[in-house]
């Protein structure tokens, strides 16, 4: 990325932050971001089709860097943790400092680009730590062939944790953050299926 492309970019995500913390992303229009960014309408429509999905592209780019240990992932923990246990806080720290704006993006459910970059996200590290480990899944069953059978399982694993934090984030306002996190974090990994918490099914 060229320097230029780089400060538009900051610009823009500075611009598209700030106005989802404030209003509605619905609400937001090309013109409000184009104006808080220093940019024209014309430059906007490089970077996105629309505000909602240029506020997905950059929450997406931020859970990208911290879904990045998944890939190291053991198969099995070596505590009484999931493995699962850092990357979970990671994502729910994550939408906590942001959590105005995805309050903000909720109607009751997140909007749709909001929601789609979150589950790809998840279902996307899940998928990752499964063809890793294939011997953790619970068996296939007839008819199903090994890799529809681990998109089927992320698939719902991934949704379900969206619907989890929409429900975190519904359920009022974000206080200690720290402690919200981890009881959010353990309350998501005890409604979770063996193969995710990393212990094999015998």
């Amino acid at each position: 990325m060229d320097p230029r492309q780089a400060r538009t970019r900051s610009a823009l995500r500075a611009a598209i932050y700030e106005l989802a913390a404030a209003q509605p992303i619905a609400d937001v229009s090309v013109a409000q971001v184009a104006r808080a960014a220093g940019i024209t309408r014309d430059t906007f429509y490089r970077h996105a089709t629309t505000p909602e999905h240029l506020l997905a592209d950059f929450l997406g780019e931020e859970i990208d860097a911290l879904m990045a240990p998944i890939a190291n992932l053991p198969a099995t923990s070596s505590t009484e943790l999931s493995v699962f246990d850092e990357p979970e806080r990671e994502l729910l720290r994550h939408v906590a400092r942001h959590a105005q704006i995805y309050l903000n993006a909720m109607a009751p459910r997140l909007t749709g680009p909001v929601r789609d970059t979150l589950v790809d996200r998840v279902e996307a590290g899940l998928l990752t730590h499964l063809e890793r480990h294939p011997e953790i899944a619970p068996p296939a069953q007839p008819g199903i062939g090994d890799e529809r059978h681990r998109r089927i399982l992320v698939a719902y694993a991934g949704s379900g944790t969206v619907s989890a934090i929409e429900e975190w984030l519904r359920s009022g306002e974000l206080g200690d953050v720290n402690g919200d996190v981890d009881a959010a974090a353990r309350t998501i990994i005890a409604a979770s299926p063996d193969w995710w918490l990393g212990r094999s099914r015998s």
